[in-house]
């Protein structure tokens, strides 16, 4: 089973993290992490109706080292195909000196 370590970006806006950054573009305000535990940019004000209607909605699959005042978790990719733990962590360990940004697949096997 492959699991994901994953953020939460609405917890960022709730404590209003210090290394969130914010700009507009056509009317939308978009938030990014400064530190790159997650990499994309969010709509926040799309992210936090989300999160009213569904809580715990809006996830984020964790590209960097989560700071010790990011709301992280881990994922199994795909819950409904086995019901053991997770085998294959890969959680960024070696994130700045992976290839590409990103840390090698590991497997049982090797």
């Amino acid at each position: 089973m492959r699991c994901e370590r994953v953020v939460y970006p609405g917890h960022c806006v709730a404590i209003s993290c210090p290394r969130l950054y914010a700009h507009e573009h056509d009317g939308t305000r978009w938030i990014g992490c400064i530190d790159a535990v997650f990499t994309c940019e969010v709509d926040v004000d799309a992210l936090l109706a989300l999160e009213d209607a569904h809580p715990g909605f809006g996830a984020l699959r964790a590209e960097g080292q989560p700071r010790p005042q990011c709301k992280a978790a881990i994922d199994r990719t795909f819950p409904q195909r086995d019901s053991g733990g997770c085998t294959e962590p890969a959680f960024r360990t070696s994130y700045p000196d992976a290839p590409q940004g990103r840390e090698p697949l590991r497997t049982r096997d090797g």
